[in-house]
């Protein structure tokens, strides 16, 4: 198509996409297991967005560039063959889980959330929690960190709806390609930059968990891939030192305000556009081919492998830290928490092997059958709604029975 944008790159793994989940996760992981030592890990949420809106808009910058347009129903099916089946797996232990360890008290808050978690709404209940004086505390549960998770998927739905509006003016105004999406991803990037610092000033909590305030931190990771898609690939080359310098400048901007940040209240606000640049100058930099680079700390291979597991390892990594407690009744010493770190490790080890790739991969009994697939999650999704409705009913009748045995 010669009136098509270029066509972004295209490699099976990036490293530098990989290390940079990798810090993510990492930057997560330590803010929900030793918050004094990174006291804004959740900074690496950011970055998971920058990269999302990065990698979906080259994918469907390439699919235009081959086809001309773009198949819903694909791009919906590859990402809930990515996303889902892990997600319901952590969503049916947590019940499970629930049922068995958690207190009476608090079946109905998990299963609230664990239901807008399945339907992901997550941030849009945590959300609706913050502006009610009883709930705005936000008291954590075994799927709070489901509220980013609910924002991608969002994204997933409404992205590529976009790009297709972008064609439509194309092909009725006969506007370059290039120039309208430009202008859309641009404008929707902006507006919602613009009401993210807004809304902070305004009720911080609302402009974190709020998609739309969000959705501009996918934006320009999207401008970015529609940037990379139209500079040669030789100039890019050619500035081995200046990608040098950008690769840990980026690295940088992640990683200080990671565990030096403290302000919760100003953020996202301003502050927020830290760890979104340092994402964005490590994915522009790449792995530049100069031995004093990121390139070589980017490319070790246990970074690579907690890069390849961390959308398991974020999935699994807080249930396991919120029920530990619960069963040993006492909360979890450091030296505890880092064997729970190195169980999280394990479970999402297995989870990316046995869960996440035989459906990504369309392998296996299973994975291999799109109606079967379908008919799995629809399952799943169903005994979780029905626990949700059930297990709350059966925690109230049985607190009450308790109150009133304590009252004979």
């Amino acid at each position: 198509m010669a009136s098509s944008p270029a066509v972004p790159r295209t490699t099976t793994v990036r490293p530098e996409i990989q290390a940079l989940r990798a810090v993510a996760v990492a930057a997560v992981v330590l803010h929900h297991g030793w918050p004094a030592v990174a006291p804004a890990g959740y900074m690496g949420v950011d970055v998971f967005f920058v990269v999302s809106g990065y990698l979906i808009t080259a994918l469907l910058l390439r699919e235009v560039h081959r086809t001309g347009g773009i198949s819903l129903r694909q791009f919906y099916v590859r990402r809930a063959r990515r996303i889902l089946p892990a997600a319901m797996a952590v969503l049916l232990a947590v019940s499970a889980a629930t049922l068995a360890f958690a207190p009476y008290r608090d079946w109905a808050a998990y299963f609230r959330e664990i239901v807008a978690s399945a339907f992901y709404v997550e941030n849009w209940r945590l959300a609706a929690d913050s502006q009610t004086p009883a709930s705005a505390d936000l008291e954590s549960t075994p799927v709070q960190h489901f509220w980013s998770l609910s924002v991608e998927e969002q994204f997933y739905l409404a992205w590529p709806l976009l790009i297709l509006l972008a064609l439509w003016v194309f092909h009725r105004r006969g506007v370059p390609l290039r120039r309208v999406l430009w202008a859309v991803l641009g404008s929707v990037s902006v507006l919602s930059f613009a009401w993210s610092l807004v809304l902070t000033a305004d009720d911080h909590n609302l402009a974190y968990f709020s998609t739309l305030s969000r959705a501009w931190e996918f934006g320009v990771g999207g401008l970015l891939a529609l940037l990379t898609a139209t500079v040669p690939r030789a100039a890019a080359v050619h500035l081995k030192v200046a990608r040098s310098w950008a690769s840990w400048a980026g690295l940088a901007l992640i990683a200080v305000p990671i565990v030096t940040f403290h302000d919760t209240e100003a953020f996202p606000g301003l502050w927020v556009l830290l760890p979104v640049v340092g994402t964005l100058a490590i994915i522009w930099a790449g792995m530049p081919d100069l031995p004093w680079s990121t390139a070589r700390l980017a490319g070790l291979r246990p970074v690579q492998w907690v890069g390849d597991i961390s959308y398991s390892l974020y999935l699994w990594h807080w249930p396991i830290f919120m029920f530990v407690p619960m069963i040993t009744g006492v909360p979890s010493p450091p030296a505890l928490m880092v064997v729970l770190v190195a169980v999280a490790l394990g479970v999402s080890a297995l989870s990316k092997r046995f869960i996440e790739d035989p459906f990504r991969r369309r392998v296996g009994p299973v994975g291999s059958h799109p109606r079967v697939l379908a008919g799995a999650l629809a399952f799943t999704l169903a005994g979780v709604v029905a626990l949700g409705s059930v297990a709350p009913g059966i925690a109230a009748d049985e607190l009450v029975c308790r109150k009133h045995g304590t009252e004979r």
